[in-house]
């Protein structure tokens, strides 16, 4: 009876800011990937196996959208993390699906965190 009160210790203790490390509820079994690109004149709309098929989006004059479904494989943040020069503790407050809603402007890109709750669409 004493587990119950025995608190848990985060995933994160000991590991430095910055981590990779997936933090909240898995909602997919395997990650989906797509992609939106447009510009003036046309919009793309695909679905991909590898997120290194997003990778030449980064040298276009267009504007891409990048979803992914299903951040529990890390592997692939970190992956797009790394090509498009996106900061570790950005991919860190990515990873952790209990982050507060926020908005950063970095220049580059800017970044969004949005929360919804389970109930929210009753």
């Amino acid at each position: 009876m004493i587990r119950k009160f025995i608190k848990r210790t985060s995933k994160k203790a000991g590991l430095p800011p910055g981590t990779p490390v997936f933090v909240g509820k898995k909602r997919v079994e395997k990650a989906r990937i797509s992609y939106i690109d447009y510009d003036e004149t046309r919009v793309e709309e695909k679905e991909v196996k590898d997120i290194a098929q997003c990778f030449p989006f980064k040298d276009t004059p267009n504007v891409t959208w990048i979803n992914i479904d299903g951040i529990h494989e890390f592997e692939i943040i970190e992956k797009i993390g790394k090509h498009f020069e996106v900061h570790p503790l950005i991919l860190e407050d990515i990873l952790n699906t209990t982050q507060r809603p926020k908005l950063e402007d970095f220049g580059q890109y800017i970044f969004i965190i949005l929360n919804h709750s389970e109930n929210a669409f009753l």
